[in-house]
């Protein structure tokens, strides 16, 4: 297997396990942060992004930005049209994380509980979720296209 082949295969293992993890926490994690009591809940966001930088940040970008380097580095019979499908899907994650998601992040962690955030970091949550999928379902179609039969 090339170099183009191999990118492509970790690209597409991460944008698998990006895509379980973002889906988890849309219906999942995200919703149980109205569920902590307010005394709480300023401990309760700093243990929680604390804890996520390992199995949630890194993968996280990783999925944005690998596909950016398929436009380049991918294999031969891959079209173009999927890897700038799939770069696009990771750009509107990276746009959504650092404009929408951070910043909310950080008005949890500093002031603590406000309805109000919670309901905003899940709903701009929506379109991270759909282009992280996106990506996921694009890189598979991408390896399809690379390590299909001769």
């Amino acid at each position: 297997m090339d170099a183009a082949h191999s990118l492509l295969f970790a690209a597409t293992l991460v944008a698998l396990y990006v895509m379980g993890q973002i889906w988890y926490a849309q219906v999942v994690i995200y919703p149980l942060f109205a569920k902590v009591g307010t005394l709480e809940y300023i401990e309760y966001h700093g243990f929680y992004t604390r804890k996520i930088p390992l199995p949630v940040v890194g993968p996280g970008f990783a999925s944005f930005l690998l596909p950016m380097t398929l436009i380049f580095l991918r294999p031969d019979t891959v079209p173009a049209w999927l890897a700038y499908a799939n770069a696009l899907c990771g750009l509107i994650g990276l746009i959504v994380t650092v404009a929408l998601e951070i910043p909310r992040h950080g008005r949890l962690e500093k002031s603590g509980k406000n309805a109000d955030v919670i309901r905003e970091l899940i709903l701009f949550n929506w379109p991270r979720t759909a282009s992280v999928t996106g990506s996921a379902v694009f890189s598979v179609l991408m390896v399809l296209a690379a390590f299909r039969p001769a």
